[in-house]
């Protein structure tokens, strides 16, 4: 039995006459009794009864009837769904997504243009670290990475949205807030605190480099579990942290912290798109990247 056997059985049962039936199907009557006679001697059993100049069906005709329409729909559902995901218009895309990106990155924005291209298709988010990303990006875990680590690697391409310089935020009445300049000599002995090394590592590693290209030692340095606890240390004076100039602004309204560029911490945190170099041409992922490529351009 093949699909085409149903796809006659229902014509006819619908149109309840072979001659209107091959009418529809447009094909010739004498092949499609023929298909019938088969389908029932198949079967074992009678679909059809004459019935004036047409057909009627059996009870197991009505019966199989059903079914048949059943089993076309659910093809031609599978059918689309195959294209559909082929052409990017179905399907899952999972962006794995750095801490705070939703906060101070283009994110939001990317998620937003990528909707319009494709409002059909599925999105995940799931938030780990740009070094995690680029592992979930071999594996297959995700589609797409948001987050601030450039990729070695030549199997993952990126495309950089934002770059944003590394400064120091402290609580206004901090006595290196009024300085015009500060050096990160000037910060030998004060309390610095960053987010997690596990999910900004190279946060931590630009800082690093930068006192130790200077003969500088930082400290004492701790880490704190988010971006809040951070900043509670920071606006009463307990701490100072290291952040981009971006998120500095955004949170300024919200809490008092201040940001000041440091002489000598040349450094600038990206925040790239990364995706594997063989799926660019995935319509998903063709879809993320030009609306990533379209909101960078964006004046």
């Amino acid at each position: 039995m093949e699909l085409r056997h149903l796809r006659y059985f229902v014509a006819i049962a619908e149109e309840q006459s072979f001659r209107r039936a091959a009418t529809r199907l447009h094909v010739s009557q004498s092949p499609l009794s023929r298909q019938m006679n088969d389908l029932e001697a198949e079967l074992a059993v009678e679909l059809f009864t004459p019935h004036g100049r047409g057909i009627r069906l059996t009870a197991a005709g009505t019966a199989f009837a059903e079914r048949a329409r059943g089993i076309l729909a659910n093809v031609d559902a599978a059918v689309e769904e195959a294209k559909g995901i082929a052409e990017g218009r179905l399907g899952t895309v999972t962006i794995g997504f750095e801490p705070g990106a939703t906060f101070t990155g283009a994110l939001s924005s990317l998620v937003a243009g990528f909707r319009q291209r494709a409002p059909r298709i599925g999105l995940e988010l799931v938030a780990m670290s740009s070094s995690a990303q680029q592992t979930a990006l071999h594996d297959g875990t995700i589609t797409v990475a948001y987050g601030t680590e450039r990729p070695a690697d030549e199997a993952l391409a990126f495309l950089e949205m934002t770059s944003d310089r590394l400064g120091l935020i402290l609580a206004p009445g901090h006595e290196l807030a009024g300085r015009a300049r500060i050096r990160l000599r000037d910060l030998v002995g004060e309390r610095v605190v960053l987010e997690p090394r596990a999910l900004y590592p190279r946060l931590h590693a630009a800082v690093m480099a930068a006192a130790r290209a200077r003969d500088v030692t930082l400290g004492p340095m701790s880490e704190v579990a988010n971006l809040e606890a951070m900043l509670a240390l920071v606006a009463v004076g307990d701490a100072v942290s290291f952040v981009a100039k971006k998120t500095a602004d955004l949170v300024a309204p919200m809490t008092p912290v201040v940001w000041r560029p440091v002489a000598g911490l040349d450094v600038s945190l990206s925040d790239v798109v990364v995706w594997r170099a063989r799926d660019a041409q995935l319509p998903v992922v063709r879809a993320l990247v030009e609306s990533a490529r379209e909101l960078r351009e964006a004046p």
